[in-house]
């Protein structure tokens, strides 16, 4: 900037650099070079701090998404997308679907009347447990459960059932035990891996029998024991790389 005042000043007349800046009709062509730099200079800073902002955006986008089920918040090792309420079918009827999900605590609506005769529906979850459960280290029988939507620092992220470490080269995310519907209730949820130490959701620990998670445990035959044990319940890992 200061360059190109000296330059502009260097081609003036002699007689314009004695007059004074209020009566020189440089001084007003001056003022306006500086605002324009300023501008420039600005303007350059923003678009510096877009870019940063992009870069950033750009590395986090390469991390995977997972849940990490029975917890508000994520591990330190990935970012919150958002949380909520685990939810799925009804443990009772056959139909919807059968997958459990994280629903947002903060939902929003489209079109909706409430009045549908033909419809899936879906339900809070709960977990049943025998207490003392030895599995847990406080009871948790019968409270609902909450979920975080995680963004991993890692392009991949694998959820490994029966164990209780990652496998070399991986970052653990959490660990927990796994967990789905009851072996002879309708229908069937997938396999989850419930965190270790769960959260619950305020007021939540009323037996509402809807949408409810056991511990999965190990079935000998087909199953070889070992290295597996007859009915002992599984562990599971969440790791990324």
């Amino acid at each position: 900037m200061l360059i190109r005042i000296v330059l502009f000043l260097g081609n003036m007349p002699p007689s314009v650099h004695s007059m004074e800046p209020t009566c020189n009709p440089y001084y007003d062509i001056l003022k306006t070079v500086l605002k324009l730099e300023q501008k420039i200079e600005t303007m350059e800073n923003v678009l510096q701090e877009q870019r940063n902002v992009i870069s950033k955006m750009s590395k986090e986008g390469n991390g995977a998404v997972f849940v990490r089920w029975g917890r508000n918040i994520c591990p330190d090792s990935s970012s919150l997308v958002y949380n909520g309420y685990t939810a799925g079918k009804h443990v009772h009827k056959k139909g919807s679907g059968s997958d459990t999900i994280c629903l947002p605590s903060h939902p929003s609506w489209a079109n909706y009347t409430g009045k549908s005769k033909l419809s899936s529906l879906i339900y809070g979850t709960e977990i049943d447990i025998n207490e003392p459960s030895g599995i847990f280290a406080y009871p948790v029988n019968q409270q609902d459960m909450p979920c975080a939507v995680c963004v991993s620092k890692n392009p991949t992220v694998l959820m490994v059932p029966a164990k209780t470490a990652c496998y070399s080269g991986w970052l653990m995310e959490y660990t927990g035990y796994l967990m789905a519907g009851m072996d002879n209730s309708f229908g069937s949820h997938n396999h989850i891996c419930m965190d270790s130490l769960p959260e619950f959701l305020p007021n939540g620990a009323a037996n509402n029998d809807q949408h409810i998670l056991y511990l999965v445990k190990a079935q000998c035959g087909s199953l070889p024991c070992p290295p597996y044990v007859q009915d002992r319940e599984l562990a599971c890992v969440v790791c990324s790389k």
